[in-house]
């Protein structure tokens, strides 16, 4: 998952390698993969909407909004947003238009600088249910390799 989650690499690796790795079942192996993130990804939606019904849409300190914005504003802007996306097509379930929309976008050039963390903070508005996916498998090994080399004995 975590190389589909770095957008120099996405889909594309896989679809180089598993041709290579698993010849004439690569391409189920291909679409079993992007499944699996595909249902990772309703995963994260569901937490998201959960924890949004929990706090009644409100912000972190339970106030409606920074902006104050009454509740028939909200309502408004709920119709709008409902508005928008049945006459923009996009009637389309949400967990496959994100991953959609992020696998179709072109691959970043690899460069050994690069900070995936930060990208992926940068684009938490376009993509928000994928950079909470990103942020927890992403962070994991930064994790590992600091406890390693916590216990690592330097020998002279």
């Amino acid at each position: 998952m975590g190389l589909l989650l770095d957008p120099r690499y996405k889909m594309k690796l896989v679809e180089f390698y598993f041709p290579l790795v698993y010849d004439e079942i690569s391409q189920s192996k291909i679409d079993e993969v992007r499944q699996n993130c595909c249902d990772l990804l309703v995963d994260y939606q569901s937490k998201t909407k959960k924890s949004l019904e929990n706090s009644g849409g409100s912000g972190i300190d339970g106030t409606s909004s920074v902006c104050n914005i009454d509740a028939s504003d909200i309502n408004i802007l709920d119709m709008y947003d409902k508005f928008v996306a049945s006459s923009s097509g996009q009637a389309a379930s949400k967990s496959l238009t994100e991953l959609d929309m992020y696998l179709e976008e072109i691959v970043l050039p690899r460069n050994q600088h690069f900070d995936i963390l930060c990208w992926w903070k940068t684009n938490e508005v376009k993509y928000p249910n994928l950079q909470k996916m990103a942020k927890d498998i992403l962070d994991i090994p930064v994790l590992t390799v600091a406890s390693e080399s916590t216990f690592a004995i330097v020998e002279e």
